[in-house]
């Protein structure tokens, strides 16, 4: 089976798990209650998570394409999903979730043999070496994937549109590099997404039937991210430099930096939850949950896009760099004026509360 045909296996597998598990949510316990921060309306079946990862594992399996360092992948992801959806039903300690995350991450790296070697020539004075802190500087850049997700799902389709056009970016210098494993497992969860974006975009169709991903599905996300991430920065493998994959996940990674840096500046834990995060100011700012999601996947896409395009022609690591960092201060200036273009906002783009997710 292609990589493409496993997309389209992944989105039908998930979108039937999403059919079949949806009765039996609420007789285990897998429903988000309105309340607190949450405000969306009713009890919503948090059962995503799962669904993709089913998507995953069949259209992945089916593939025939994993070899023994993509099974290692489906089997870190299954572990992590498990996680997640034990803490969407217990609502686990934060120490533990990191403990696990970790685990899964050493686990990940001594199963492939995988770790980044270099942060790749992001100066122009020549690539900058992990050295000995490589296996560390790798856990924790899984593990901090695994939470920018975490962070980014907090209204509908943020989280699950940002990832589906970071796999669909995955997936295309996949197959052009030709590597078979990183390909498959993008590809099937590209398909997943899909899948689940049905029943979690802000749109009045699915309103009867909308569906959250839960921590099980954020932490699905940024963990094979991650790891997908990892195989192609290997020189054994595709041998992308680093500096394009933060092409591929510009949100993400803008809301971890400001997230962990505004809490630890007010002298808060770094996993305390907040109301400061980017789709939060767009809210108060005025813009609706719609909005903000096309704003997301627009700017998603469009630095993905930019990756690819300047990945084939060759351009500089250093350039790019330079231009990440100035596609960040220009969105932090997006942010900070956002408050003023929502007053000029025409009504049918402006908030509507009951599209909240969390």
């Amino acid at each position: 089976m292609t990589a493409y045909s496993a997309a389209v296996v992944a989105f039908l597998i998930t979108v039937a798990l999403l059919l079949v598990l949806r009765p039996l949510a609420n007789s285990v316990g897998l429903v988000d209650h309105p309340g607190g921060r949450k405000a969306h309306s009713g009890e919503i079946p948090v059962i995503g998570g799962i669904a993709m990862l089913g998507g995953l594992v069949v259209a992945a399996v089916m593939g025939g394409e994993l070899g023994h360092n993509g099974i290692v992948v489906i089997l870190a992801a299954t572990f992590m999903v498990l996680i997640g959806a034990l803490d969407d039903r217990f609502d686990l300690a934060p120490q533990f979730r990191l403990f696990a995350q970790a685990a899964a991450a050493i686990a990940l790296t001594y199963g492939t043999g995988f770790a980044v070697p270099d942060l790749g020539d992001l100066l122009g004075f020549g690539p900058i070496a992990t050295g000995w802190l490589s296996l560390p500087f790798t856990v924790i850049a899984c593990m901090a994937l695994i939470n920018a997700f975490n962070m980014l799902d907090g209204l509908d389709g943020l989280a699950g549109g940002c990832a589906l056009v970071a796999f669909g970016g995955f997936s295309v210098i996949a197959i052009a590099a030709q590597a078979p494993a990183s390909a498959m497992i993008a590809c099937s969860l590209l398909g997943a997404c899909f899948g689940f974006l049905l029943f979690n975009l802000p749109a009045h169709y699915n309103r009867g039937f909308r569906t959250f991903m839960g921590d099980a599905g954020s932490t699905l996300l940024g963990f094979v991210l991650a790891c997908v991430a990892l195989a192609m920065i290997q020189p054994s493998q595709s041998n992308i430099p680093p500096v394009f994959i933060l092409w591929m996940l510009p949100i993400p990674i803008f809301e971890l930096f400001t997230s962990t840096s505004r809490r630890l500046i007010r002298g808060m834990s770094p996993l305390r939850a907040d109301q400061g995060h980017f789709h939060h100011q767009l809210l108060h700012a005025g813009f609706s949950v719609r909005l903000i999601f096309a704003i997301y996947l627009a700017l998603s896409f469009a630095a993905a896009a930019c990756s690819i395009t300047a990945l084939w022609a060759g351009f500089s690591e250093p350039m790019m760099f330079g231009l990440f960092l100035l596609l960040f201060v220009a969105w932090l200036g997006f942010i900070r004026v956002a408050p003023w273009i929502g007053v000029v906002l025409p009504m049918q783009l402006r908030r509507e509360r009951e599209h909240l997710a969390h």
